[in-house]
C-alpha cells in the first residue's frame, strides 16, 4: 500500500521473477532469492553504493544522490561501473581525493578554477601526507 502498488501487480511481478529463476516462493509461504537472484541483487547493491559514493564525492545533496543512484543502478554497464570504481579507488588510494575535493568544492561554489600554487612534486608530497 505504502508504495501505491496493487496486490495483483505484486503477484504478477513475483511470478515473473520466479519464471526467470530469481526467486523461490511458496503459496502463503516465504519468498527467497535464488543463488542467481542473490548474485544480481549483490551486483545491483554494489553499483548503487559506487554511484552514491560518487555523487556524494561531486557534492550532490544526499537525497538527490540516493534518488539518482536508484535510477541509474539498473542501467549502468559493467564497463562503466568498473571504470568508476577504478577512478574512485585511484583518487582515494593516491591521497588525491582531499586535494581534488577541496578544489572541486571551491570551483563548484565559485565557478572559477583556482590555479594550483605548488609544483607537481609538492602536490604528490601533499597527496602522500594525506594517505597517512
Amino acid at each position: 500500500k505504502a508504495l501505491g502498488v496493487r496486490p495483483a501487480t505484486t503477484v504478477e511481478m513475483l511470478k515473473k521473477l520466479e519464471e526467470k529463476g530469481l526467486i523461490k516462493r511458496e503459496h502463503y509461504g516465504p519468498t527467497v532469492l535464488t543463488e542467481k537472484g542473490s548474485k544480481i541483487a549483490t551486483i545491483t547493491m554494489k553499483k548503487h553504493k559506487v554511484l552514491l559514493d560518487f555523487f556524494k564525492m561531486i557534492l550532490v545533496p544526499e537525497d538527490e544522490a540516493e534518488k539518482d543512484a536508484c535510477d541509474m543502478e539498473h542501467n549502468l554497464s559493467k564497463v562503466t561501473n568498473e571504470q568508476l570504481i577504478k577512478f574512485m579507488a585511484f583518487l582515494s588510494s593516491e591521497g588525491f581525493f582531499e586535494v581534488w575535493a577541496k578544489k572541486f568544492k571551491d570551483f563548484s561554489t565559485s565557478g572559477k578554477m583556482k590555479p594550483m600554487k605548488f609544483s607537481d612534486e609538492e602536490y604528490y608530497d601533499l597527496a602522500f601526507q594525506n594517505m597517512k
